[in-house]
């Protein structure tokens, strides 16, 4: 059971090269350069927000501290902050065209956008803000039993009047049958192709999602290797740049990619 606090706190976190720590509430760190992470128990929420310019192990790895902090919570001193959050925002700077997300940045900035006061440096709280929700649960408080309905009572009518029902049904179309799979393309097997010599050549690597002037394709990341775009546009597909970095290990993943897509 979430125990209620004795006052609600925010809790700003960044994740710096894979180094999370707290930081004062402060809506100018939302900016292009931060990943943040804000336990809210406010609004019962764990608000994430990735930079556009945040590189992708930072942004891989705060995504998947949030998604543990949201349930574990976060330790400042002997006070643990946004425990079992039951809602997790995650906000890409990169995606703000979407209106979701693009709705979602705002509610965040307007969360912060406020007077705090502070209790061990950086639990920030609202001073005129009360102690926590009423609608919390304290922990050890008795709960209410949900008392069942009775069940409808049958009697020789009803026994006579449910077959009669469902005979005057009309009969259900029949479920169409299962259409069968799209045909691969040869883009997609070339993506397949370009993901294992990736994975038959390095220990660590990135994918993304991304969208290109209405094309889908893939961001991939070696740190310290190259970072590839590859965009299927139509039954062709795109890599940039076209060297895959041009370094030793770079050309003979590019090397073995070719090779597997000689026959295609």
């Amino acid at each position: 059971m979430k125990q209620m606090s004795r006052k609600a706190f925010m809790l700003m976190l960044t994740d710096d090269s894979g180094e999370v720590s707290p930081v004062r509430l402060d809506v100018g760190q939302v900016n292009s350069d931060n990943a943040i992470i804000v336990l809210d128990e406010y609004n019962d929420t764990c608000w994430v927000w990735i930079g556009r310019n945040v590189n992708m192990p930072t942004r891989m790895h705060a995504l998947r501290m949030a998604r543990g902090i949201q349930k574990s919570g976060y330790k400042i001193g002997v006070t643990t902050i946004g425990l079992a959050s039951s809602k997790i925002v995650e906000m890409m700077e990169k995606d703000d065209t979407d209106p979701d997300i693009a709705s979602a940045i705002v509610s965040f900035r307007r969360v912060l956008d406020d007077k705090w006061s502070f209790d061990d440096k950086f639990l920030a709280f609202k001073k005129d803000a009360g102690t926590g929700t009423s609608m919390e649960p304290i922990a050890g408080a008795p709960t209410m039993k949900a008392v069942p309905e009775p069940e409808p009572q049958l009697t020789a009518e009803t026994l006579y009047e449910e077959p009669a029902r469902e005979a005057a049904r009309p009969a259900a179309p029949p479920t169409p049958p299962p259409t069968p799979k799209s045909i691969i393309s040869v883009a997609d097997k070339k993506v397949a192709y370009l993901m294992l010599a990736v994975s038959n050549n390095t220990d660590l690597f990135y994918t993304e999602k991304i969208e290109r002037d209405g094309d889908t394709g893939l961001k991939i990341e070696v740190p310290g290797v190259m970072v590839l775009e590859a965009t299927v546009k139509g039954t062709q597909l795109s890599i940039s740049p076209s060297d895959f970095g041009g370094s030793q290990e770079a050309l003979k993943i590019k090397s073995d990619f070719s090779e597997m897509v000689k026959y295609l």
